[in-house]
């Protein structure tokens, strides 16, 4: 095979071997937004909760966003999130059957997050500085539904 026709090679199999990766990363996850600024009454309610129960050090600022976790999404499973801090979803449901959620404030100034589950799943995704909550869950069995919203998520049970 000629030198050129070898390259040529290369840059198709490169190529194609981009696209499958991309492909496969797109598919990981899903992305939906929540424009609304106006809270419901739910909303103000969870909101006072969280910040009357959750340590004053450990509570969010207009620096950081909230990352919310839905319990039944990661139940069993530890996450790390950025590479060293860790989240282990080891909860019992409660009465109802509602595995609830954990909360983990970053600093907005981080502009991406990267969440690994047991260190098999990777999931990037970026931090936008018009929300200051973000929401990760489940769409589907193989996605993870990840949604940027303004106010404090009223939903308890996942």
């Amino acid at each position: 095979m000629k030198p050129s026709n070898r390259h040529k090679l290369f840059l198709l199999n490169l190529l194609i071997l981009c696209l499958i990766l991309y492909n496969c990363k797109s598919t990981v996850r899903e992305f939906y937004y929540d424009n609304r600024i106006e809270k419901t009454d739910h909303e103000k309610i969870a909101e006072e909760l969280y910040f009357n129960n959750v340590p004053k050090e450990q509570q969010k600022t207009d620096k950081d966003v909230l990352l919310v976790f839905s319990g039944s999404a990661f139940k069993g499973k530890t996450i790390i999130i950025n590479k060293k801090d860790r989240l282990s979803f080891d909860l019992n449901p409660d009465h109802t059957g509602c595995y609830g959620i954990l909360f983990k404030k970053v600093p907005k100034s981080l502009k991406k997050i990267n969440i690994s589950v047991e260190g098999k799943e990777n999931i990037i995704f970026p931090i936008s500085d018009k929300y200051d909550y973000i929401y990760i869950g489940d769409v589907a069995k193989s996605k993870r539904g990840i949604t940027y919203s303004h106010n404090f998520p009223s939903y308890f049970c996942m």
